[in-house]
């Protein structure tokens, strides 16, 4: 029986490229999360991404031979199951958090309310898994544990971005912008239905190279 996960990878391209490349845009070939066994390319499939107009992309996929497990690779500026793209969502949930009403938001954004509303909620309960997932993970790269607010959701912003700084001070300029690494990280669950945290392992918090 196989299964299939998302392993993302911080792609340096935007969505427009990335779309204009059709099925010959160049995607690394990842290991196997699971054993580390090289993986075979397998055919992908088309999704939509919206980053003001919606544009279709072309998902590679590959395959473990020895897991039989099939793994979508999917560009950083994606979450699963969204339709937006990850800085969009990243947008709409810091004004949130920084007092803006849904309602606002989505205008600014020139999206539906529900979708926006649909963010918020999922940000909500996932605040506090994800504030001490990327608070942990700041402190596994060298950094001092992070001082978080009160507030779940503005703690999980804060840790993010205390994440994505001590991960640059190491990567340096490889390091994909903040909300492409969030999605990295979390293995494009950041506003999944998962019960267990970023950065936990098996296809998640796992950083593939970028193209060069």
């Amino acid at each position: 029986m196989t299964s299939t996960v998302a392993i993302v990878w911080p792609t340096p391209l935007n969505v427009e490229t990335y779309a204009a490349a059709g099925r010959d845009v160049e995607v690394p070939r990842p290991d196997c999360p699971a054993c580390e066994r090289p993986m075979i390319f397998w055919p992908g499939y088309r999704r939509d991404v919206r980053v003001g107009d919606v544009r279709r992309i072309w998902v590679r996929r590959a395959k473990c031979r020895a897991c039989a497990a099939t793994h979508a690779l999917l560009p950083a500026f994606c979450l699963l199951r969204r339709l937006d793209a990850v800085e969009v969502i990243g947008s709409g949930l810091v004004a949130g958090v920084n007092g803006t009403g849904m309602r606002s938001v989505a205008l600014a954004l020139d999206v539906p309310h529900t979708t926006v509303r649909g963010w918020w909620r999922r940000f909500r309960l996932r605040a506090p898994m994800v504030a001490a997932a990327f608070a942990a993970l700041a402190t596994s790269l060298g950094s001092v544990a992070p001082a978080l607010s009160a507030e779940p959701a503005r703690a999980a912003v804060e840790a993010t971005g205390a994440a994505w700084a001590a991960a640059r001070r190491l990567l340096g300029d490889r390091l994909p912008p903040p909300w492409r690494f969030a999605s990295a990280v979390s293995g494009g669950e950041l506003l999944g239905t998962t019960t267990h945290p970023p950065w936990s392992g098996g296809g998640g918090g796992r950083l593939m190279p970028p193209v060069p």
